[in-house]
């Protein structure tokens, strides 16, 4: 079974498994029809087979690393000693080696924070958007702005070398991710805010009202800089993708297509290897 298919299977268990309505001490069980769990047996197996520091007695997956993918820097800055009041953020990438994975993480790291903004600003502001319209002009403009990032110190790296069986074919694959985390002042972060939502606002296309939501938007981002709710970043991932659902429902495939136009060819290779990185964390974490 293919990765897409695994996913598409994942989420829509999540969203349609055992919900139960509260409506007056009466709980409503709902009817919706129940997608399967995927089996073992036709699930791809991920191993870890090597990692930074093993031969030290690192774990494979260690605990800031995992808090780092859930939006709380709190333990890194602990355990590496960083400024409290530095905004920590963590970049990662795919590659066949470990040193490809590495460049592409770093080469990447601009492009994962423009697609951490896109994805609260179109969570928020697009739940308001009742025009189809103007929620593709919202997502194009979100796509194409960037990040500029200055001011950045690097802190640390982390890999780990994946081994994939192929749960139809036993074949075995391996690749690396590299996960490389950046510290920045406060400031810092807060101009990057303000210059990705204002570049944004001058997208084409964008109405009046839409435009007002955006710069609504700066006070809440600078404050989300070190994110420490994991309930509030699912609320916000949730909605993104119901937002990406009813734009592809209209244009996929030219949403797609110019949003792709927009990169060279180094951002969009970091781009594919980001996004595979991602979901391969999905497993790992």
């Amino acid at each position: 079974m293919k990765k897409i298919s695994m996913i598409a299977m994942f989420f829509a268990t999540v969203m349609t498994g055992a919900l139960l309505v509260s409506c007056a001490s009466t709980k409503v069980e709902d009817k919706r029809e129940k997608v399967p769990e995927a089996k073992e047996s036709e699930v791809d197996k991920l191993v870890v087979v090597d990692w930074t520091d093993r031969s030290f007695g690192e774990i494979s997956a260690p605990t800031w690393l995992k808090n780092m993918r859930r939006g709380n820097s709190d333990t890194f800055k602990e355990q590496f000693k960083v400024d409290p009041n530095r905004v920590v953020k963590v970049s990662m990438a795919t590659g066949k080696t470990e040193a490809t994975a590495q460049a592409l993480s770093r080469a990447g790291f601009a492009y994962t924070q423009a697609a951490e903004l896109n994805q609260k600003v179109i969570g928020r502001v697009g739940q308001g958007l009742n025009d189809v319209g103007q929620l593709e002009a919202l997502y194009l403009a979100a796509s194409e702005t960037k990040a500029d990032m200055t001011g950045l110190r690097e802190e640390t790296g982390f890999f780990q070398k994946i081994r994939t069986t192929n749960a139809e074919t036993g074949a075995k694959t391996e690749q690396y991710v590299y996960y490389t985390v950046y510290s920045m002042d406060k400031t810092t972060w807060d101009a990057l805010c303000k210059k990705y939502l204002m570049d944004m606002m001058g997208g084409a296309n964008l109405d009046t009202e839409t435009q007002k939501k955006i710069g609504a938007l700066f006070t809440e981002m600078k404050e989300d800089a070190d994110k420490k709710d994991a309930q509030k970043q699912a609320e916000e991932e949730r909605a993104y993708k119901q937002q990406m659902e009813r734009i592809k429902a209209e244009k996929q495939k030219a949403i797609l297509d110019t949003a792709k136009a927009g990169l060279s060819a180094q951002e969009a290779q970091a781009k594919q290897a980001t996004a595979e990185a991602e979901l391969l964390a999905s497993y790992l974490m």
